[in-house]
């Protein structure tokens, strides 16, 4: 079981969730389940990711099975760029609710601070990527006021949000009624948190306003390719296979992406590991049982080479992109 964290909300966030990005939806129920069974508490999702409606069925599925009730087990979504003007907010939870099968959320996160048109209707499936004739700029308070109502109404328990820097969070707090819960640093728009690229003036960003960072794509993504979204990773800067990691895991007698993921924790942090293998799944929850030494996190720490994996161009363009900002 994974430990937890107490937000500035009063609600406390398992530290480690299970990644639903990229999950075949062949296997995505049983992966749901089968992560329920090990012991994660914590699911992680999205609008955009297409699969809420899969997710809450198997959600639904494994507490009629179980003994535990829906306040056991913690459910992120995320807000789609189109639905990011104030009226559609409301409606566009109101629609993952539905998909999910519960009456609130325990975390929504606006998915990036980049607006797209409004769509008329809600894809069943993925949404297609907006061109950039279909980028807009919204006024990112008028978006969260939007999210504020949400906490108010009921449906969510803590709102924050997803790959901003660290201006567009001042503007939201400099205005806020409820400050943003978690900014996760999500891979999808040039932005990460893993060994090579640990995020410190960002993460000392968040300390100094009480907001989580929570790092998606913690053991730095190794076999997610595409020209499209991805500088091109050597093999030889494969975390997982660094010999630094390696001996340490070898001290340790843990994995590779034990040690990664523990250096993350251990700072603070929470994670988003995304597996679909039974035993990586449950080794990148069993991460608690030991710790790593200051000469050691400070081994990890020093593998910082300031290289952004996941790049996004295609957001480049719009005029609330949040990476031209140094964090």
């Amino acid at each position: 079981m994974a430990a937890s964290l107490t937000l500035n909300s009063g609600h406390r966030i398992p530290q480690v969730a299970l990644g639903t990005s990229r999950i075949s939806a062949d296997n995505l129920k049983i992966t749901i389940k089968r992560a329920l069974d090990i012991g994660y508490r914590h699911i992680d999702t999205a609008f955009w990711y297409g699969n809420e409606a899969v997710i809450g069925e198997a959600l639904q599925e494994w507490l009629r099975s179980s003994n535990l009730s829906r306040q056991d087990v913690y459910v992120t979504t995320k807000l789609h760029q189109a639905y990011m003007k104030g009226h559609a907010v409301g409606p566009a939870l109101d629609e993952s609710l539905r998909r999910l099968r519960v009456d609130y959320v325990d975390l929504y996160l606006i998915h990036t601070p980049c607006a797209a048109k409004e769509l008329d209707t809600y894809p069943e499936n993925k949404p297609a990527r907006p061109p950039e004739t279909d980028f807009i700029s919204v006024d990112l308070r008028e978006t969260w006021k939007a999210m504020e109502d949400t906490v108010f109404n009921g449906k969510a328990r803590s709102i924050g949000v997803s790959s901003f820097n660290s201006k567009q969070l001042d503007y939201i707090c400099e205005g806020a009624r409820i400050q943003p819960a978690v900014n996760q640093v999500f891979y999808h728009k040039e932005v990460e948190v893993h060994a090579r690229l640990p995020q410190r003036k960002l993460h000392d960003y968040c300390k100094s306003r009480n907001i989580l960072l929570q790092a998606f794509c913690p053991l730095g993504s190794p076999n997610f390719a595409g020209p499209i979204f991805v500088n091109k990773i050597q093999s030889s800067d494969n975390l997982l296979k660094h010999p630094v990691i390696l001996k340490i895991a070898n001290k340790y007698k843990r994995t590779v992406g034990q040690i990664l993921l523990r250096n993350l924790t251990q700072r603070g942090i929470a994670v988003v590991p995304k597996s679909e293998n039974p035993q990586r799944m449950e080794d990148n929850l069993n991460i608690f049982s030991f710790s790593l030494s200051d000469e050691d996190m400070n081994k990890v720490n020093e593998l910082d080479n300031g290289e952004r994996r996941f790049i996004f161009t295609w957001l480049k363009n719009h005029p609330d992109y949040p990476f031209h900002e140094e964090f």
